[in-house]
């Protein structure tokens, strides 16, 4: 009996003498939540979607981007995160005190073709603990297309029911805290 698979072959291009395949785009994604102390909800790091952005304009959606070439899923969201918000993440986790991190492997993986472009996502998280009365400044200062990204903001977690979404990313953050209460 022969097997029969819905895939299609996986075309390549030679340049020079490199061949470069083409393949699904693959997506990453952070939810950074930030507790002010024990007793406190968490604040959510999210941006609006501004008017260059390809589609959602006037949405919101935490840390998204593509995984560039030659680098880890945990850098592409480190890196998404200081173009989108101006946050050097690395430098905030020293600071403060990390009550869990899901960077050096994905706490969540999706592969369904059907959704988002066809798009592989590598979803991240992490949970930190701040003993500072400000939660660290943002801004679109590093966005690699003016005008992509606008309004960095840290939310209050009781708030994201308030505003619509990109991509589902408001399922994606009560997905990662029920993730983190499970582990």
């Amino acid at each position: 009996m022969k097997m029969k698979f819905k895939n299609r072959p996986n075309p390549f291009h030679k340049i020079g003498d490199q061949i470069i395949w083409e393949s699904r785009s693959t997506a990453v994604n952070l939810v950074v939540l930030m507790v002010r102390n024990f007793y406190s909800d968490p604040y959510v790091l999210v941006s609006k979607r501004g008017p260059k952005a390809a589609d959602y304009q006037g949405y919101y959606n935490v840390i998204a981007g593509y995984l560039d070439w030659d680098e880890t899923g945990s850098e592409a969201v480190i890196r998404e995160t200081w173009e989108e918000c101006g946050l050097d993440l690395s430098e905030i986790m020293k600071e403060n005190t990390i009550l869990r991190s899901n960077l050096d492997q994905p706490w969540n993986v999706k592969t369904d073709p059907a959704s988002n472009r066809q798009n592989v996502s590598l979803r991240y998280g992490v949970k930190i603990l701040t003993h500072k009365d400000n939660l660290p400044l943002l801004n679109t200062e590093n966005n690699e297309i003016e005008g992509e990204v606008e309004d960095p903001q840290w939310m209050p977690i009781n708030r994201i029911n308030n505003y619509k979404w990109a991509f589902d990313h408001d399922l994606l953050i009560k997905e990662y805290i029920k993730f983190l209460k499970l582990n």
